[in-house]
C-alpha cells in the first residue's frame, strides 16, 4: 500500500460537524505504511473537540475495511495545533473562506 492509497481511503472520513473530509481539512498529520502495521496520526479542530473519539473510530474503521488483515494504529495528537491554514482550497471554499 502507498501513502496515496491510504490518503484516498482516509478521505472517506468526514468531520461530522463540518461535513468536510479530514484530508481536505488538514486533520491528517502523518501516514506511515510500515512493514509491521499501518500508522496514521490525526488531529481534531480543537483539543476540546467532542468528535475526537468519533474521528478516531471512523478512521480506524475505514482503514480496516480498505486494508483487511493489516494491523492498524490510529493516533490522535494536538501538536501542532490545527489551524484553518492547514485546510486545502476545497475545504476553504466549503467553509466559505475563499471564493471559487
Amino acid at each position: 500500500m502507498t501513502t496515496a492509497e491510504v490518503a484516498g481511503a482516509v478521505a472517506r472520513v468526514y468531520d461530522p460537524e463540518l461535513g468536510i473530509n479530514i484530508v481536505s481539512l488538514g486533520l491528517v498529520y502523518a501516514i506511515n505504511p510500515g512493514e509491521c502495521c499501518l500508522g496514521v496520526t490525526i488531529t481534531a479542530t480543537s483539543p476540546g473537540c467532542p468528535m475526537s473519539d468519533a474521528l478516531l473510530g471512523m478512521t480506524e474503521a475505514v482503514l480496516q475495511q480498505s486494508f483487511p488483515g493489516t494491523p492498524i494504529r490510529v493516533e490522535l495528537t494536538f501538536s501542532p495545533s490545527w489551524s484553518v491554514e492547514m485546510a486545502d482550497r476545497a475545504a476553504l471554499e466549503a467553509l466559505g473562506l475563499v471564493r471559487r
